[in-house]
């Protein structure tokens, strides 16, 4: 057998020094649209799977409600949701919901509408429930609901990662590119991922990204990312159509590989450190940007 090199043991210390600070850390992202069908319900299906896959914990926020929700994309009956632990009818664990790969989901859209009135009391019962799920949550993906008009704004405000998911239809790209000027200019957010779905092939999605940069960087002071692409396949239809991930239905098609590669690359993204990265320091961020949402910003 080889014998170690210092190199080995310090990589395999380095590694595990990671590992213990990523599990002490919830990594928060929101995707939004800019406007309907651009298919980022799909994408935040595909990507709680994938990342389920590769072990991370993963909890949803949907912001979606009736048949355009997560839990509707996969056969699921919501009975309770995030308004049920407000007014204390439901503990967070009772109203959350479970994808065959195990992803939790938490129906919030009702709950998200009532944040900016909450008293000190029930502000804090709701910070309370969360921080008992900071050792059990890896990653939080919220999906909001598309376009300006929802609450987008302070979920993005107390989201550690913004991902904007746009496709090739014109107006997608000009309705994102609208959502990005609004959080840049009037809440001085300056980094974004743009996830290009409903494509055909990578240089595709290149293309579409290159068009947004290129007019953000004329007019914005933002920095875009390409974070990558998921393609329009018939496996990826298929699978919407039997109500499951195709990440988990047909592992072998473009658009399950896609996704894997999407949660790799989110995987190297910086985890946040100290109390930005704990879940209950996220409700309370969402709860006074949602606040300040109401207070100062008007459409």
């Amino acid at each position: 057998m080889r014998e170690r090199s210092v190199a080995d043991v310090l990589q395999d210390q380095a590694e595990g020094l990671r590992r213990l600070l990523e599990r002490d850390s919830v990594r928060v992202v929101t995707l939004a649209s800019g406007r309907t069908g651009a298919g980022k319900t799909s994408v935040v299906v595909n990507l709680a799977a994938a990342l389920a896959k590769r072990g991370r914990r993963v909890l949803v926020l949907d912001e979606q409600q009736g048949k355009s929700g997560m839990e509707a994309q996969l056969g699921l009956a919501s009975r309770y949701d995030l308004m049920h632990v407000i007014r204390r009818e439901k503990s967070l664990e009772e109203v959350m919901l479970h994808s065959p790969e195990g992803v939790a989901i938490v129906s919030a859209g009702k709950g998200l509408e009532v944040l900016a009135g909450l008293g000190q009391d029930d502000q804090d019962w709701l910070v309370q429930s969360f921080r008992q799920m900071s050792e059990a949550v890896d990653v939080v993906l919220v999906d909001a609901v598309a376009g300006i008009a929802s609450h987008v704004l302070p979920l993005s405000l107390a989201s550690q990662e913004i991902v904007i998911v746009v496709s090739p239809h014109p107006s997608s790209i000009t309705d994102a590119y609208a959502l990005i000027k609004v959080l840049n200019q009037n809440f001085a957010i300056r980094r974004f991922h743009i996830l290009a779905s409903k494509v055909q092939t990578e240089a595709e999605a290149q293309g579409l990204f290159g068009t947004m940069a290129e007019v953000a960087e004329r007019f914005l002071d933002v920095s875009l990312d390409f974070m990558g692409h998921i393609p329009f396949d018939e496996k990826l239809k298929q699978s919407a159509k039997i109500c499951r991930s195709v990440v988990d239905a047909f592992p072998a098609a473009a658009s399950a590989k896609a996704a894997r590669n999407l949660a790799e690359a989110m995987e190297l993204w910086p985890y946040p450190a100290g109390e930005n990265g704990r879940l209950e320091s996220f409700m309370q961020r969402l709860i006074q940007s949602s606040r300040m949402a109401a207070q100062g910003f008007r459409l």
